[in-house]
């Protein structure tokens, strides 16, 4: 980008990122450290977001959640960051408005657009550079290996901890991987990822938990050194006083957390005064949720990521013999249409969601403060 209106004068440049808070906390401070290694002066406008580099061009600095508003303004080149990210619809209705700002003539420079995103499925990078390429674009795929000497020593290792091994194609090694139609929790093995642990005596039980009036469920942990074990599950309870009945029958004399479906807080599936969350404090469990639950992508790939990571290590078990509905949703939900769990009855989401909320809570997938940019 730089280079193009160093060697442009006349030049302005478009660069989009998904939200506004990326623009401020990661690009900003980027092209700021750059700027000032070079020696070279600029102005950031933080009103009108945009960045006047001295002797040069003007940068456009937009946020792809309003296409809409990408409006008002004519640049040479345009820079999408992480536009995987987006729906696909929205997406490519993003590159429409961009490409329309591409008009800014420069005599022998013709106007480019350029996406860097990290490939999630078969959404709309894939759709405009690789099933039906744009006439006159090109696809690079780059793995993090290539730029290993520009990252900490502990990223690439950090990225295998931290994400489920089938991700790891896409997220190290720049592959499209299909999230449709295929399993959600791809790493679970029933065989690999099965347990023969039981509840003892002196065990704390994590109990996830999920409300449904009519098919509520819960799954019950225990801990065994570093890995988790569902040992048992509650399937179709009527409602949060019957998952207590249940859970008080069975082990009366173990200690209780539950980590539930964070919007029990303002639940109220038996009457209009107690909410979920304040039915299970009465029954004297310990109760760990967040304030809101997390995005269901971080969720599902905190999961996986315990059944495999990167790394091929397996710390999450399921005892197929006492949880055989968790088992069987584990093999068998996949995503729908739109990229997300199946849900419905029927759809297995019911148990999956009280398997998956203590594993997020406890094991939550940690961003990396580092970000890659090609300026």
């Amino acid at each position: 980008m730089l280079a193009t209106m160093f060697e442009n004068p006349k030049a302005d440049m478009l660069y989009l990122a998904p939200t506004y808070p990326l623009i401020r906390d990661i690009w900003y401070p980027k092209i700021e450290s750059f700027l000032d290694d070079l020696g070279h002066g600029y102005f950031i406008n933080r009103g009108e977001n945009t960045i006047k580099v001295q002797g040069a061009g003007k940068i456009f600095c937009r946020t792809m959640e309003h296409p809409g508003r990408i409006i008002g303004f004519e640049v040479l080149d345009a820079f999408l960051d992480e536009l995987d990210v987006l729906t696909e619809d929205k997406a490519v209705e993003v590159w429409r408005k961009t490409k329309a700002r591409c008009r800014q003539k420069i005599d022998g420079k013709p106007n480019q657009m350029y996406v860097t995103t990290t490939p999630e499925g078969f959404k709309a990078t894939y759709k405009l550079f690789k099933k039906d390429p744009l006439p006159g674009s090109h696809l690079i795929q780059l793995s993090t290996y290539s730029n290993a000497h520009n990252l900490p020593d502990d990223y690439i290792d950090e990225l295998k901890d931290n994400y489920p091994a089938n991700l790891i194609e896409a997220y190290i090694n720049g592959v499209f991987i299909n999230l449709k139609n295929m399993p959600v929790w791809a790493t679970y093995d029933e065989n690999s990822n099965n347990s023969r642990e039981r509840v003892k005596k002196a065990d704390t039980l994590l109990v996830g938990m999920d409300f449904n009036v009519g098919r509520g469920c819960a799954v019950i942990y225990v801990k065994r050194g570093w890995s988790v074990h569902a040992v048992d599950e509650i399937y179709n309870s009527y409602d949060t006083p019957d998952t207590i009945r249940v859970l008080n029958e069975r082990y009366p004399e173990h200690d209780i957390t539950v980590y539930p479906d964070a919007s029990g807080g303002s639940r109220k599936s038996v009457n209009a005064t107690t909410s979920d969350l304040a039915i299970l404090r009465e029954a004297g469990y310990k109760v760990k949720t967040l304030k809101k639950n997390p995005n269901i992508k971080d969720r599902v790939m905190a999961t996986n990521r315990m059944f495999c990571n990167g790394h091929m290590e397996r710390n999450l078990f399921v005892n197929k013999d006492t949880c055989p509905r968790l088992s069987a949703a584990l093999v068998e939900q996949i995503y729908d249409d739109n990229g997300l769990p199946e849900k419905g009855i029927g759809k297995y989401d019911d148990m999956t969601d009280a398997g998956s909320y203590p594993i997020a809570y406890l094991y939550p997938i940690k961003k990396s403060n580092t970000k890659r940019m090609e300026l």
